[in-house]
């Protein structure tokens, strides 16, 4: 099995934490399954953080739009299994399912739904506000709203740049972390997510995956095992995305009309 993790950061400038996540990669996946780690070009930002670019809408979509179409389409054609958007905002998200076939895999929604098998109420900690804005809008989409006990920003907030030196000297960040999740878990959660693949990353490096007798969900290797259960499923059973309604695939000659280049 082979599975495309498609990273909304330019993974080259953040090399402590592409090594961590392919470590963290091999120590989750199925024997033989193969990961392949994607970034992003580090023009695309034009120098400014991803939160930064985030806010405007229309940057954001012009920006990811580039990037996912072509690569969820690409990897259809190399015969990957499935398609992980790597990043909690899950941009494009219903464009990509209704290209490929494969399984595309979005970071908060399969981490809610594995979630959902294990607590009632779930509390999703993030990065800054803006990532909070995005989860806000993506349980709605999804309808998870019912299961969402809160929506948490750790203090101080970060940019994603930030995150790259917090992985050398987690232990600050960490204690910032804990303290969030303590009021999301005074508040009601029974579950607590790390919302954004870079915080989530840095506890899983230090194997923070329960606070006070609450879980900790890996926000990396999960949606990773989503994405296996999936390709696998697709596989062995023809499981695809709704073709009626929601997601519905474009012909030959819509796709010579509107390549995804």
């Amino acid at each position: 099995m082979k599975i495309w993790h498609q990273s909304s950061v330019d993974l080259d400038n953040y090399p402590v934490y592409k090594a961590s996540l392919a470590k963290h990669y091999a120590r989750i996946a199925n024997p033989g399954t193969e990961i392949v780690l994607h970034g992003v070009p580090e023009s695309m930002w034009h120098g400014k953080s991803p939160s930064e670019v985030m806010k405007v809408p229309y940057a954001y979509h012009k920006a990811m739009s580039r990037q996912l179409l072509h690569n969820v389409h690409q990897a259809e054609k190399e015969g990957y299994d499935a398609f992980v958007i790597g990043t909690y905002t899950e941009p494009l998200l219903r464009e990509c399912r209704s290209l490929v076939d494969i399984p595309v895999i979005s970071m908060p929604e399969s981490t809610v739904l594995i979630s959902c098998s294990m607590a009632q109420q779930i509390g999703l900690v993030t990065l800054n506000e803006e990532n909070q804005w995005f989860l806000k809008n993506a349980m709605h989409r999804h309808r998870f709203e019912a299961r969402i006990s809160g929506i948490y920003v750790i203090e101080p907030q970060l940019p994603e740049r930030s995150i790259e030196q917090v992985f050398l000297d987690p232990s600050e960040y960490i204690a910032a972390f804990t303290e969030t999740a303590r009021r999301a878990i005074a508040e009601g959660a029974d579950l607590i997510v790390p919302a954004e693949g870079l915080v989530a990353e840095v506890l899983a490096a230090n194997d923070v995956y329960e606070i006070d007798g609450v879980s900790v969900l890996d926000g990396v290797g999960a949606p990773l095992s989503y994405a296996e259960m999936l390709a696998k499923l697709h596989k062995l059973t023809g499981l695809h995305a709704g073709r009626r309604w929601h997601y519905v695939k474009p012909s030959e000659e819509m796709l010579k009309l509107y390549p995804p280049i």
